[in-house]
This record gives structure tokens, C-alpha cells and sequence, in this order.
């Protein structure tokens, strides 16, 4: 009896500390700009206010894209500044073309809400996705910041169990 209630002691506090690392990594950094836009959608009222919160949302990672290209640039050695000019072009070309695409998914006769809330979303998530990567090729590159340390490690945390300890834990009520 006295090695279940060991077990049954040592899973307890296990799950505990399972418990703490999944809730701080749910407090993980929250970029200002997301913050901002959940703000703005909260108090929408309307399709068109909820569209114009993620498009200015938009418009604010296209400012962190113009922030972070601008860092690498000034940094990058002289032989390797065409390569990301070459980069950023080749992308906003793409930005541009997928914008294009998404534009042509729209019906003036049929259009839905969730469609409108999807191609807002699209192209938000474009811009967000490329201003985020060029974050981390700063940020791991040219570390000048613990700020942005903290960050990486924050977004990149994540305990995890052992698959056979969470079935355990499963199989005990956990």
C-alpha cells in the first residue's frame, strides 16, 4: 500500500508541475499588436468595424516588417544586402499577387460573413507571417536586446509530459 500512495504522491506532483508550465505557457508574450486588435474586435458592432480592426492590424505588422528589414539591412555585410532586397521584393511581389487572388475570391452577390472575415484574416496572417520571420532572423542573428530573448524563450516554451505519463495520468482521473 505504501508504494501506491508513493505513485500515486509522485503523480500528484508531477501534474502540479505540468499544470504550472502549461498555465505560464498560456501567458506566453502577446505581441502589442494582437493585443490591440482583440481590443478592437471586442468592442466591434459590426462586420465592417470587425474587418477594419484586422486590417489595421494589417497595416501595423507592415510597419514591423518595414522595422525588422530595416534592422537587418543596416546590419547585413555589404555582399549580402542584395540578397535580402532581392528577398523582401520577391515577397512583396507575392504579398501582392496573393492579395490579388484573395480579391478574386470575392462575391458582391453572394458574400458571406465568414468569407469576408477569412480574406481580412488571410491577409493579415501574410503579413504578420513575414514580419515574424524577420523578428527571429534579427533577433537570432544580432541579439542586441534581452528583451528579445525573453520573448524567443516565452514563444518557444512549452513543458511537455512523457506520452506515458500522460496516459497514466489519464487512466487515473487526471
Amino acid at each position: 500500500m505504501g508504494k501506491i500512495k508513493y505513485f500515486l504522491c509522485t503523480v500528484l506532483l508531477l501534474s502540479f508541475c505540468y499544470c504550472e508550465s502549461a498555465s505560464s505557457a498560456q501567458q506566453a508574450f502577446v505581441h502589442p499588436i494582437d493585443a490591440r486588435e482583440s481590443a478592437c474586435k471586442t468592442e466591434a458592432k459590426t462586420l465592417d468595424e470587425w474587418t477594419r480592426c484586422t486590417l489595421k492590424a494589417a497595416n501595423a505588422w507592415t510597419g514591423e516588417v518595414d522595422k525588422y528589414y530595416s534592422l537587418l539591412y543596416k546590419k547585413f555585410p555589404d555582399n549580402a544586402k542584395q540578397t535580402l532586397y532581392d528577398d523582401q521584393k520577391y515577397w512583396n511581389m507575392y504579398k501582392n499577387k496573393e492579395y490579388g487572388v484573395l480579391d478574386a475570391l470575392q462575391d458582391k452577390d453572394n458574400e458571406t460573413k465568414e468569407r469576408v472575415m477569412f480574406r481580412a484574416t488571410q491577409k493579415r496572417d501574410l503579413i504578420k507571417n513575414r514580419a515574424q520571420s524577420l523578428r527571429m532572423y534579427y533577433v537570432q542573428t544580432f541579439p542586441d536586446d534581452e528583451q528579445e530573448k525573453i520573448e524567443i524563450n516565452n514563444n518557444q516554451s512549452g513543458f511537455q509530459l512523457d506520452p506515458v505519463l500522460q496516459r497514466s495520468l489519464r487512466w487515473l482521473g487526471f
